[in-house]
């Protein structure tokens, strides 16, 4: 068992060396150099002769305790020598006690002689064993040792890979290399939660082309964390390389002294020279420097680049780097990364919750866990640098030793007033914008954060931004990201953004040209002087209160292009008051929203010839306005919600509009005939316009097309050769229309509580490109033909007359992602078993989909789609689970090493007394799984969210639910891992024969709050039984197999989207044989 950390000797050596004195004057001398030339100067080397009876030195002892790693050199009379054995025993003593390394180097001996004292190991323990008759515990104690140490992996001299005393030398120096603890700051410094991250960029070198000079680009924001990064990857290998360099703050040096004082630094510390002098640029650097230095395999760190200056000289044609030189280089700005042509670019990643933590209190208490009674604080402080470095350590330094109240009312600061260090740091980025590009970001950090990346383009190409490659700039140099067509911003660079604003109003808060708080809205209104400035204004009306306009409100802001009233959509009443319609909204008005208008028009002479997007939903207009009006801009009309609308104007002059959402317009009876006949429209919303009688039009562009609940609608004649997505779900049909049959590009399909729907044509199959059919609900469906391939999702909930599934066990399983059968209880056994065995070809599917796409597991825009997921009535777990047992709780062994784990399925049997009550408000379930690893019995949970469980009736029966889960599978294997580091064990084996045990339970959010539903003293109740299958890469490997075998599949044959089989399988034989490390 490891010693308490409290007693172990601090480490002041790398290395001690254990040697006999044959050596000392030839190879050893050799050795000492060559370590000191590698930086490698922490070492001990005892230079004393110690003669015959003398006893080891305290000191030597001491240097054995506190060496992270003990040399030992068994040379042919290293035996002979008593020192030599006592150091031996203390080594293995250090070794057991303190975890101390032992390499041993056997110098022109063979390990067997050493192992069982045989040759000149004989004669001199003939000679110990004889000198000390009277203590052979001694002697055996020294036969142990040298049996252990003949045990251990160690280095052979000669063999056939050493077959000199020069590589033997640099053999040993890559093990001690591989062997050192990092010499970069470790967690009591502030490094914190990285390995990761340093995994990822090791993998990244070690694909590099041996003989090229690779570049690798760490990119990321200010703060993030970059250079600590490149640091420890630079102090982990620039041993291995002849020549070093690590240049800090290249953009700030080069603007204060130049690139050429760049360049002497650079050589000066590859050639190892002192004051080398480069006179003139860098094209006139010395001949024989250059060559000099493209005869040594050189790792360089450029930090902080912001040109492609330095590196097109050291990495392009011309290029003065030797082959396998390796260049890191970090930046904020992608797009040098791209131009040098990088070979491998890592983003870096914000820290997690826990990290952050960790990181925080290591700087605000000095230690990794907060004091009593500043947990919260802690967590508030944490919460608002979300994952970045830098802030956490200003913020934890700044609050160290400051009293609660300190902290809360800095705290609150923050939220209004950022950080000085912080905000100079951050706006270093902006600050390398052109106007335009500021003007982007400025836009987007105040209005446009979490949107749609198209419309947000839209909107910013209408006010001549070139919004395509401003935004493409601003990503490259992460100021945004771009996740699922949707623009985040970390919330410090929103903040930062506010700032700026804010400053370059002079911060006076009349003068803000973009608006996005309560308070400076009141400002505005109750001053002139800045009117004239603003450019936008979005305000959340439920945060304001009483307001009240007049009809001028607007009229001196002659700049205003952007203008959002919004609200939460369950807020009832707004209590913004207008005595008439205002005539006088800016000219260049490119954006207007305002939810809850109260009017029931707007005025006629309001110019729209500018705007974009027209939203009003929730408002109380009877019609918009009188008369036809110039819309050449127009895209976008959304009047959700707006349920005393009664007509709609001539929308002719509208040649650019693409959207209509008229959803729940209650009153509206028809369609403006002008609607009807633009041929630019391409989305069109009328679910909930329950009065619509007719609906007759050929459209050119249209894709998606809602009707749900037109319960009125007599006449429907819609054609679109585009249609994608069509929503009919509660028409009176006893069959689908002819017209929907030949939608040859749908996608989507929801016919949901068609309740006279009898069938579905048996043509639908030649629909190859649909993806998702919801037949929910249609209780009188008997039913379901053969579906096209395409099908990834399929909802046949509460088809209670449903019988016979056709054709299910086709190839298209591999597709298919989310399953549905719920509360179909008519199923025969035949479907039921079809089901059954689709489930385990729709799961594998996912994991298939997981392993193609790794990294992708941690994006939630990802969930959803990664979330697999089939329900069926069955009252138990299948067979093929394997892993199963009755109730909620189930205990599984992991038979394979812990780097061959990919994720889990699971699997619960969900009762049929599930409460009719949890169907009132939600269509899905979540299920809670407890987890323990019992290597050291820390229990954690997940909830698995949006299952497919969807029934809004009572459950007739028993239902089977099984799922993948990448966040649930993700935290498990993450567990996994820091078990074994806890243990003390960094052996990928350990995992073998070790077990984990499971507890499900259901799990719902209700008006915000998670609730769980349980009976008294019987909270997993509900579950009856559950399986966990642990899925291995060796597994899958066998799974790839037997699928190409059972569907005939060709080779390069890629019959999933979106995964390639050949790479998944390329992949998880490189997973099965253990991890990859960096050569």
């Amino acid at each position: 068992m490891a010693s308490s950390s409290f007693n172990v000797p601090l480490i002041k050596h790398d290395l001690f060396i254990s040697f006999r004195g044959e050596i000392r004057t030839s190879f050893l001398c050799h050795l000492i150099k060559r370590l000191r030339d590698d930086g490698i100067i922490s070492f001990f080397v005892d230079e004393e002769n110690l003669g015959a009876g003398d006893e080891i030195s305290s000191a030597l002892l001491q240097a054995i305790e506190e060496s992270s790693i003990s040399l030992v050199i068994f040379s042919k009379d290293y035996a002979s020598s008593r020192w030599c054995m006592e150091e031996l025993v203390k080594i293995f003593e250090c070794k057991e006690q303190y975890q101390r390394t032992l390499v041993p180097v056997f110098y022109n001996v063979d390990p067997s002689h050493v192992r069982h004292q045989k040759q000149t190991f004989e004669e001199a323990f003939d000679v110990h064993t004889e000198k000390y008759r009277e203590n052979m515990a001694k002697v055996q104690n020294w036969r142990s040792a040298l049996r252990k140490a003949a045990d251990l992996s160690g280095i052979h001299y000669p063999s056939t890979f050493i077959r000199n005393e020069v590589e033997l030398i640099e053999k040993i120096i890559e093990v001690v290399n591989e062997k050192l603890p990092p010499i970069c700051p470790n967690k009591s410094k502030g490094v914190v939660g990285i390995d990761e991250q340093v995994k990822s960029i090791e993998s990244l070198l070690a694909k590099m082309e041996p003989n090229d000079v690779g570049i690798l680009g760490i990119w990321g924001m200010g703060g993030i964390g970059k250079t600590t990064i490149a640091q420890v990857i630079f102090n982990k290998y620039s041993s291995q390389y002849e020549g070093c360099c690590f240049l800090k703050n290249v953009r700030e040096e080069s603007e204060r002294h130049g690139l050429d004082y760049l360049y002497e630094q650079l050589f000066s510390q590859l050639l190892k020279k002192q004051n080398l002098l480069v006179k003139g640029s860098a094209n006139a650097i010395s001949a024989i420097y250059e060559r000099r230095l493209s005869q040594k395999e050189v790792l360089i760190v450029l930090d902080d680049v912001d040109t492609s200056d330095i590196l097109d000289y050291l990495t392009g044609e011309q290029t003065c780097l030797a082959p396998a030189s390796r260049v890191i280089v970090t930046t904020r700005d992608k797009q040098i990364l791209i131009a040098a042509r990088a070979h491998g670019i890592y983003e870096v990643k914000r820290l997690s919750f826990k990290s952050s933590l960790e990181l925080f209190c290591i700087k605000a208490f000095n230690k990794i866990y907060p004091e009593n009674g500043y947990e919260k604080l802690s967590q508030m402080a944490v919460n608002y640098a979300n994952g970045i470095p830098l802030a956490l350590k200003v913020l934890g330094s700044f609050l160290c030793s400051k009293s609660a109240v300190v902290w809360k009312n800095a705290l609150k600061k923050l939220q209004s007033c950022p950080d000085k260090r912080i905000f100079n740091v951050l706006k270093l980025s902006y600050d390398g914008l052109d106007d335009s590009d500021k003007s982007i970001f400025l836009d987007i950090a105040c209005f446009f954060k979490g949107e749609c990346k198209d419309n947000v383009i839209r909107f910013l190409d209408s006010c001549s931004f070139y919004a395509d490659v401003g935004i493409d700039n601003l990503e490259s140099k992460a100021l945004i990201t771009i996740s699922y067509n949707r623009i985040q911003m970390h919330d410090l660079i929103q903040q930062m953004g506010w700032e700026v604003v804010r400053q370059e109003s002079n911060k006076d808060p009349t003068e803000l040209t973009r608006i996005n708080k309560p308070e400076d809205f009141h400002n505005l209104l109750k001053n002139s002087k800045g009117k004239n400035l603003v450019e936008g204004i979005m305000i959340d009306l439920s945060q304001i209160g009483d307001l009240n306009l007049n009809a001028d409100t607007f009229k001196n802001m002659p700049q205003l292009r952007f203008l959002k009233f919004y609200a939460p959509r369950d807020e009832k009443q707004l209590n913004v008051y207008i005595p008439i319609p205002s005539e006088s909204f800016s000219a260049r008005l490119k954006y207007l929203e305002w939810n809850s208008y109260p009017l029931n028009s707007l005025s006629s002479m309001f110019c729209v010839e500018q705007l974009v997007e027209l939203r009003m939903p929730n408002s109380q207009i009877s019609k918009l306005w009188d008369g036809t009006q110039e819309l050449p801009n127009l895209i976008v009309l959304y009047l959700y919600g707006c349920n005393k609308l009664v007509e709609l104007p001539d929308f002719s002059k509208a040649t650019k509009l693409k959207t209509i959402d008229l959803w729940n317009c209650e009153k509206l009876c028809q369609l403006h005939p002008s609607i009807l006949s633009i041929q630019t429209l391409e989305d069109l919303y009328l679910t909930g316009c329950s009065k619509l009688k007719c609906v007759k039009s050929n459209f050119k562009s249209l894709k998606t097309f809602y009707a749900y609940n037109c319960l009125s609608l007599e006449k429907f004649a819609v054609s679109s050769e585009k249609l994608s997505d069509l929503d009919i779900s509660l028409w009176r049909i006893k069959s689908l229309p002819n017209e929907i049959c030949s939608f040859f590009s749908l996608e989507y399909l929801c016919l949901s509580n068609c309740r006279k729907l009898i069938d579905l044509p048996r043509n639908i199959k030649a629909q190859s490109r649909l993806r998702a059919l919801d037949v929910s609900g249609c209780s009188s469906l008997q039913s379901i033909p053969e579906l096209p391939p395409s099908i990834e999702e399929l909802y046949a909930v509460d088809c209670t007359s449903l019988e016979t599934i056709f054709n299910l066990k086709a190839v298209f399983s591999l597709n298919r992602r989310k399953i549905s059968f719920a509360n179909c209880v008519r199923l025969e056994q035949e479907s039921v078993n079809d089901i059954m065995e689709d489930a385990h070809l729709t799961i594998f599917r996912n994991v298939l989909l997981l392993s193609a796409d790794p990294d992708q597991m941690i994006n939630y825009y990802y969930y959803h789609k990664m979330l697999g997921c089939v329900c069926y009535p069955g009252y138990k777990v299948p067979k093929w689970f394997g892993c199963e047992t009755r109730g909620a709780s189930i205990i599984i062994e992991l038979h394979q090493p812990y780097y061959e784990l990919l994720g889990f399925f699971f699997c619960c049997v969900i009762s049929q007394n599930l409460p009719s009550y949890y169907f009132e408000e939600l269509d899905l379930v979540n299920i809670k799984c407890e987890y323990r690893h019992f290597g050291d019995g820390v229990k954690d949970t997940f909830v698995s969210k949006n299952l497919n469980f969807v029934s809004k009736r009572r459950c007739c029966c028993d239902h089977v639910l099984i799922w993948t889960d990448p966040f649930g599978s993700e935290n498990i294997l993450g567990e996994i891992e820091r078990c074994r580091l806890r243990g003390g064990s960094d052996d990928d084996d350990s995992t073998c024969n070790q077990k984990m045990s499971f507890r499900f339970s259901i799990d719902r959010p209700k008006r915000g709050k998670r609730v769980q539903i349980r009976r008294e003293n019987d909270e997993d109740c509900f579950i009856k039984g559950c399986g966990v299958i642990p899925m291995y890469a060796s597994t899958l490997l066998d799974a790839i197999q037997n699928l190409e075998l059972e569907f005939n599949l060709k080779p390069h044959h890629n019959p999933i989207p979106g995964i390639n089989l050949d790479e998944v399988r390329s992949m998880m034989i490189r997973k099965s044989k253990g991890k990859s490390k960096l050569h």
